[in-house]
């Protein structure tokens, strides 16, 4: 317990605040050997809660929920720090996570669609096996681990930085506020200050 309280902090100084202060945008395939090696640490640490999450909680066959012992409930919180960010990490390498529960007479008698990683913790009432989740969290594990070589000579690439960089300022223009175009009074075009259109929107249709 000592051993993996010290090692989760220690990522989550290195690590978790790293990741989280970049938003995962990019592809797998157009990120840098430091970024897919930051994913690549995360998703294992994601793999690690989960196996210890699921193996200190016992599922509740009536109710559908897992009981879950104070090992499970840290490993747990420890997950919600950062389970938003990975499924991103997740689905940018490619891995659909989303899956159609068994019909649960219990539970309504009706399949549905939900998402794995998101709803980690909500299995049970879908009839769905943890392993499923783990399996999902391991191949996007080998699909950073399998490219890590080809981030590797992406960052040294000058070529690949000149293609980032006008992919961001492409995407930094499609979001700058347009100028010209405003009323620098705030008056409508009947000339009343702050006014809005009869429609209630800033905009009036057409």
């Amino acid at each position: 317990m000592t051993y993996m309280n010290e090692g989760y902090e220690f990522f989550k100084k290195e690590t978790i605040t790293t990741v989280l202060k970049e938003e995962a945008v990019r592809h797998y395939k157009n990120i840098t050997f430091f970024e897919n090696r930051d994913r690549f640490k995360l998703l294992n640490e994601l793999r690690y809660n989960s196996i210890q999450y699921f193996e200190n909680s016992t599922l509740n066959m009536e109710s559908g929920e897992y009981n879950e012992n104070s090992e499970a409930v840290e490993a747990r919180d420890r997950i919600n720090l950062f389970l938003v960010t990975t499924y991103k990490i997740i689905r940018l390498a490619d891995i659909k996570t989303a899956a159609t529960s068994s019909p649960s007479l219990i539970f309504g008698g009706q399949g549905k669609n939900i998402d794995l990683i998101l709803n980690m913790f909500n299995l049970g009432r879908n009839n769905i096996p943890a392993s499923v989740v783990i399996d999902y969290i391991e191949k996007a594990i080998d699909v950073y681990n399998s490219d890590r070589l080809y981030a590797f000579f992406r960052t040294i690439n000058p070529f690949f930085w000149l293609r980032i960089y006008s992919s961001d300022s492409e995407k930094r223009n499609l979001i700058a506020p347009h100028t010209g175009h405003t009323q620098s009074s705030g008056k409508s075009s009947n000339a009343v200050p702050g006014a809005m259109p009869r429609s209630g929107s800033p905009f009036s249709g057409s």
